[in-house]
């Protein structure tokens, strides 16, 4: 008798981009292949960017027999979210999990709210286009870049702050269209989460200028030594550790790219100090008084700006001057993925010569 039922140990997943990807990556570990659509539907659903842009593929593992004794069955759904996630860094577009299509031994009925939701095909985590940092092509076989990931390479360390990171960013590309402010957020908590992998000396993160200062508190007052101690423990705060990782992962080859349509409104080597850390105070005043500023780190959106064009016009001076040098949406998003690909370029995950 032939047994029809899924194989307890092959789990099977459904993913999908708006974006569109040739090919398949297939391994011993690891398979991610096609699930086609219907070809009674419009071919352009799928083969063209447009707002219903939908291309799916299945996930499919192997995974150890679950013991007679076990109470709690195993979740591998979250196996497609960390695959979505590594997947949207490594392309630089949106992946949705839909979740299993086969379990532990079980048919299941994935979420197929995703596929009823448009998109607009023209923004860079959308469209058809690799993205202009690395210039990946959009090819399912270029995962062979990252295989480490999948096969318990690295360090349980790196995995945690990798998987946390690009989780915010994949929840960045998700949920721009529909609340800017939060995929901003995201972008940020990714930023914080690197920041922390990386252990920093208080001198590290202090200038010239500032260190001649603290000298100079230290030498003029009695307790000038414990007064300057306990300023800089401030310099350890989140912001100026913050500040310093984005610095530190990104190079010069960065600058090269942008995908900004408009030469005044990329990001250039020069200021990129005061406009991440501008992005870090605005953050801090959306967090700390609510003000809105989801329509200013959208302007432009045809033509991808990455900063402002200007000063925006709004009653609070010093909001003004933080949304005038903070990235915009596509700036904070094309400086995070970089961070992200170069960070585990770092830790021997070598996806590109460049990121050296």
């Amino acid at each position: 008798m032939i047994d029809y039922r899924p194989k307890e140990t092959i789990q099977k997943i459904l993913i999908s981009t708006t974006s569109r990807l040739v090919g398949e990556y297939d391994t011993k570990e690891l398979l991610i292949t096609h699930a086609w659509q219907s070809f009674k539907l419009p071919d352009h659903l799928s083969l063209t960017e447009n707002p219903l842009c939908r291309n799916s593929f299945v996930v499919a593992f192997e995974t150890s027999p679950i013991g007679k004794d076990v109470v709690f069955l195993p979740d591998y759904n979250q196996r497609g979210d960390l695959i979505c996630a590594y997947l949207a860094v490594l392309f630089g577009k949106r992946f949705d999990n839909h979740g299993p299509l086969e379990c532990i031994g079980y048919f299941r009925v994935p979420h197929m709210q995703a596929y009823s939701s448009i998109c607009n095909p023209i923004l860079p985590q959308n469209n058809h286009r690799p993205r202009v940092d690395l210039g990946i092509e959009l090819d399912l076989s270029e995962i062979i870049k990252i295989k480490c990931l999948f096969n318990d390479d690295i360090s349980d360390r790196f995995f945690h702050f990798f998987d946390a990171a690009s989780r915010f960013y994949l929840q960045a590309l998700q949920c721009f269209e529909t609340n800017p402010e939060t995929a901003y957020l995201h972008l940020i908590t990714c930023g914080e989460i690197l920041s922390n992998y990386y252990e920093y000396d208080t001198e590290e993160l202090i200038d010239e200028n500032t260190k001649f200062i603290l000298k100079e508190i230290e030498n003029a007052l009695d307790n000038g030594p414990e007064v300057v101690k306990q300023i800089k423990s401030r310099f350890l705060q989140v912001k100026k550790r913050f500040v310093k990782t984005i610095l530190n992962l990104i190079n010069d080859r960065f600058f090269l790219n942008s995908e900004s349509n408009n030469e005044n409104t990329k990001l250039d080597k020069d200021g990129i100090e005061r406009r991440v850390a501008a992005a870090y105070d605005l953050r801090s005043r959306y967090l700390h008084t609510g003000i809105d500023f989801g329509d200013w780190i959208t302007m432009n959106r045809l033509d991808n700006s990455e900063v402002q064009d200007g000063t925006p016009e709004v009653e609070d001076r010093e909001f003004a001057s933080i949304l005038a040098k903070a990235p915009t949406y596509f700036g904070m998003e094309r400086i995070m993925r970089y961070c992200l690909l170069r960070f585990i370029h770092f830790e021997g995950v070598a996806i590109d010569s460049t990121l050296d």
